[in-house]
């Protein structure tokens, strides 16, 4: 099995809990676009906290799904994305 490919088919990017007290972020910008191929460690999107702006990279190849906007503040755990 590759292991940078989805074992499940399908995998859904929530919010990451970046810091203990972390409640929430707003997606600052996608990097790729809706419908995309992606690949392991390209970086899908910037998502801004209370203190730092991450950028965060992709865990799995397959095929992008946008669930979530940019300039939208998602709680923790929010789906923003999914990948096929």
């Amino acid at each position: 099995m590759n292991l940078g490919t989805s074992p499940l088919g399908k995998i859904t990017l929530k919010v990451p809990k970046a810091a203990v007290s972390m409640q929430e972020g707003t997606i600052v910008e996608w990097f790729v676009e809706d419908g995309a191929q992606v690949t392991l460690g390209q970086p899908i999107y910037a998502i801004e906290t209370e203190k730092t702006t991450l950028e965060i990279e992709c865990p799995f190849e397959g095929t992008f799904k946008r669930l979530g906007e940019a300039g939208v503040t998602y709680k923790v755990g929010d789906p923003i994305a999914e990948i096929v």
